[in-house]
């Protein structure tokens, strides 16, 4: 009989060259059966065993095949990967050889199997999209903030290719269009936003609304800029500077303060009251005069976020502005949030990390922001001022266009990017006015299915 290896932290297998292949088939149903337990709970909150509970075996047999968790987690990150730089090459090759197609055929292609992508390989992408755990080991830490290249590179020549012909007006910036298109892509694999949609439908979707604009009549900078929706959203902006003004004598604010720091430098998990203590100037045993736990500090800080938001969400709705300056200026509202509450939106992408987006319980505010981009888009629909989309498949349903509206006004790696002003020229050149120089001759808005216009189901 032969030996058998030794597992090492890369997740190399123990088995016999004689038991090979249904060592390999073993190992493979465990990666697969990992990668849901970790889609549905997370990293954090999952444990070795839970992994072998699921596959119906010992843990002690688990570590026949993997050493540790993230010995698991590696190869599921690693295989993703490969497959997103697979994907590039492919298309790379692809617009190289001539034979691709349209430009806008290949974008709509390359977005579609990077949506793909995302759906196989959920569990990965999660751990990829959010800061990697405190726990995490350097070489964990190190793949999963490395960034494939070759979706990017390919998504960037086939947009520059398209601006030579004369097919994509000179307002856009594709470097920044060819970032958008690749990060709401893989949106789709995060399970919030597109639960009711196959990753072809929300491409073809979404690059029409990109190419084509959203409105039928695209609007002008200064009708959007002079709009009701426009005034309410600078006003509920200017309301959140008061609204967040430090004040130095107050304890409970200043450690809210902090601790909203720390959890944004640390993450939420590696926080504890000693670091927030210190950071404020006082003794741990202090601290819990003013609060009551380090989640109850968390509860306090994402919940004055979300009001923000939300307060600002219902001041454009209450506005007499028609659909398409409303959702212009609800773009205006998130990129706002973006530049004034950054460590806000980075305590809640290690917190979707921690719990799995697609089973996360979204807040109360959450879900009525969602209800309202609904009820605008099928507002503008019915009224014929929003285009409608089609696919293949037909008419898309109001929830997934609604979902494909929400992403685009949410241009958070533009933000990061390029700044408040350029984000939001960036929007209106894509969204509101369409990307493509030659747009297709504005048409009546199709009616989307499902005609009694439900609110979005989440």
């Amino acid at each position: 009989m032969s030996t058998t290896a030794r597992n090492t932290g890369s997740g190399r297998g123990r088995a016999t060259s004689d038991a090979a292949p249904a060592e390999r088939a073993r190992r493979e149903e465990i990666l697969a059966t990992a990668a849901a337990v970790f889609a549905l709970s997370g990293y954090v909150g999952t444990s070795l065993k839970d992994v072998a509970d699921a596959c119906g075996i010992q843990a002690g047999s688990l570590y026949h095949h993997f050493d540790s968790k993230e010995a698991i987690v590696i190869e599921l990150v690693t295989r993703y990967q490969v497959e997103l730089r697979r994907i590039g090459d492919r298309a790379l090759k692809s617009a190289a050889d001539g034979r691709a197609g349209a430009p806008q055929e290949q974008v709509v292609a390359l977005c579609t199997s990077i949506a793909e992508c995302a759906l196989a390989h959920r569990a990965a992408l999660q751990l990829t999209s959010y800061e990697p755990p405190a726990s995490a080991s350097a070489a964990l830490v190190e793949l999963v903030r490395s960034r494939p290249g070759p979706v990017k590179a390919a998504m960037t020549a086939i947009l520059r290719s398209a601006r030579a012909q004369g097919a994509i007006t000179d307002e856009v910036d594709v470097e920044l269009l060819a970032e958008q298109l690749c990060e709401v892509m893989r949106h789709v694999g995060l399970g919030v936003m597109y639960r009711n949609a196959n990753a072809a439908e929300v491409a073809v979707l979404l690059c029409q609304l990109v190419f084509d604009g959203g409105p039928v009549q695209p609007p002008r900078d200064g009708r959007l800029d002079r709009s009701p929706a426009r005034r309410a959203a600078n006003a509920a902006i200017r309301a959140w500077a008061d609204r967040d003004r430090l004040d130095p004598d107050n304890r409970t604010s200043l450690l809210l303060s902090v601790a909203r720091a720390e959890f944004a430098r640390r993450g939420f998990e590696a926080t504890t009251i000693r670091d927030i203590a210190a950071a404020a100037g006082m003794g741990s045993a202090s601290v819990y005069r003013f609060i009551e736990s380090k989640d109850a500090l968390l509860d306090s800080i994402m919940r004055s976020y979300h009001a923000k938001l939300s307060d600002g969400y219902r001041a454009v709705i209450a506005t007499d502005s028609p659909a398409v300056e409303k959702l212009d200026a609800l773009t205006w509202l998130n990129i706002n949030i973006l530049v004034s509450s950054p460590e806000e939106f980075a305590i809640q992408r290690a917190w979707m990390r921690a719990i799995p987006p697609a089973t996360s319980k979204l807040s109360a505010l959450q879900r009525e922001r969602a209800r309202q981009i609904h009820e605008i888009v099928a507002e503008g629909v019915r009224r014929g001022e929003l285009r409608a989309g089609c696919s293949d498949s037909g008419r898309p349903s109001l929830d997934v266009l609604a979902m494909c509206y929400r992403d685009l006004v949410w241009p958070s790696a533009i933000v990061v990017l390029a700044g408040a002003q350029q984000a939001l020229a960036h929007c209106r050149a894509t969204l509101m006015r369409g990307a493509a120089a030659h747009p297709v001759t504005p048409r009546p808005a199709l009616a989307a299915r499902g005609d009694d216009l439900r609110p979005v189901s989440l």
